[in-house]
């Protein structure tokens, strides 16, 4: 018997999608910043355990993007992004009810290992409805919804939901609820979807391979190596500048009421350049160059953030947030119009991307770490090194957008 036809075009699916990735992966990602300061009085936690659970969080991401990923190409997205936003809630509930230091680092690993799950799937999506004329775009606007997510957590969650709510655990049993509704739509939505076999040939393949396969295909790939090293520096200094702007806007004398603000723009700004940095790509067919651009703006602008005073800041800050989230947009993309790799490893790629960015995001904080005990301005010149060496790398990266060279 044929199946009925699916309800949802692909914009509608598109949508959903985007939806999904704000609410299993954006909110829960930057939940618990916010939520530290709670904890640490009721835990009876110091700075450096905070660090270490935060440390555990990325670590968790590293393992569940790469094998979220195998996943994905193996048993396919639908079901495994349904399964995933109910894993999400169960694993950030458990974050909840976390009673001591040892258990709070368990919850932050399965966490993290859930989320990071997700996101190679959530931005594989896109590839089985849009041709490479719009796949940009598409992968833009999932990409947005990180963003926007990260928003609505970090400036609601500690002054509207805190308040509301009466505790920081029953915020986080919030966004259990939000991640399981997600779950239930996914599932009832899209029962029945038929990607898009487009001539990009990013949609799907006919049968599931083997996760040696995949790994064997990926491997073989110059082009992935290089992705990888580029989602290592870069995205790896982004995660670190994160962490470690707010505490160094206060160390410089800046108030919190202002400090912080500036610190949100980074989020803020992604939102646009997640949806206008693609677009442009798409419309010109061009990837590595906006890339490139884009790595030269952040190097630059972080280097600039130890001279800037604070007017020069709220340009500076969100044009870093602005270049980083078109450079992860047009990274994904690039990855789903590989053509060696190939359909059937799509997710799987995007997996490891998406470990190499939490690797980055573990490692790189370390060492600025260190850097900032000698002189608290020295992490950014690190951290811009590494995006200037990404940015050599991406001179080595094929094409693949509609004008390839």
């Amino acid at each position: 018997m044929a199946k009925e036809a699916l309800p949802l075009n692909k914009w509608s699916i598109l949508i959903l999608n985007t939806a999904v990735f704000l609410g299993i992966v954006g909110i829960p990602y930057t939940a618990m910043p916010v939520l530290f300061s709670g904890i640490i009085d009721e835990l009876n936690l110091t700075l450096l355990q905070i660090g270490v659970v935060w440390g555990f969080f990325f670590l968790g991401m590293a393992f569940g993007s790469f094998l979220g990923g195998l996943a994905g190409d193996r048993f396919g997205l639908y079901k495994v992004i349904g399964i995933l936003c109910f894993a999400v809630a169960l694993t950030n509930g458990l974050r909840a009810l976390s009673a001591d230091y040892i258990s709070l680092i368990a919850s932050m690993l399965l966490c993290g290992f859930a989320i990071g799950a997700a996101i190679p799937n959530v931005n594989r999506t896109p590839g089985l409805y849009f041709h490479t004329d719009r796949l940009g775009l598409a992968v833009g606007i999932t990409s947005c919804g990180f963003s926007l997510g990260a928003v609505l957590s970090t400036a609601l969650g500690a002054t509207f939901l805190l308040p509301l709510a009466g505790s920081w655990r029953n915020v986080l049993f919030i966004y259990s609820a939000i991640c399981a509704v997600l779950g239930i739509a996914w599932l009832c939505l899209l029962k029945g979807a038929a990607p898009l076999q487009n001539t990009a040939g990013t949609g799907i393949a006919d049968k599931h391979t083997p996760f040696s396969r995949a790994l064997r295909v990926i491997f073989q790939s110059r082009d992935m190596w290089l992705i990888l090293i580029i989602n290592v520096t870069l995205m790896g200094s982004f995660a670190s500048i994160v962490g470690y702007l707010p505490a160094y806007l206060i160390d410089t004398g800046l108030p919190n009421n202002i400090g912080d603000p500036i610190s949100s723009t980074l989020f803020l700004a992604g939102i646009a350049g997640s949806l206008l940095i693609p677009l442009i790509s798409d419309k010109i067919g061009r990837r590595k160059a906006l890339i490139i651009a884009c790595a030269i703006i952040m190097g630059a602008g972080t280097c600039l953030l130890t001279i800037s005073n604070t007017a020069f800041l709220w340009l500076l800050v969100p044009a870093i947030g602005f270049a980083y989230m078109g450079v992860v947009a047009l990274c994904y993309t690039i990855i789903l119009e590989m053509k060696e790799i190939g359909p059937a490893h799509r997710a799987t790629a995007l997996g490891l991307a998406v470990t190499s960015q939490n690797i980055g995001g573990f490692f790189l904080p370390i060492i600025g770490g260190s850097l900032a005990v000698r002189n608290i301005a020295w992490p950014f010149l690190f951290w811009a090194a590494a995006i200037f060496v990404a940015a050599i790398c991406l001179f080595r990266v094929k094409e693949t957008g509609g004008s390839r060279n």
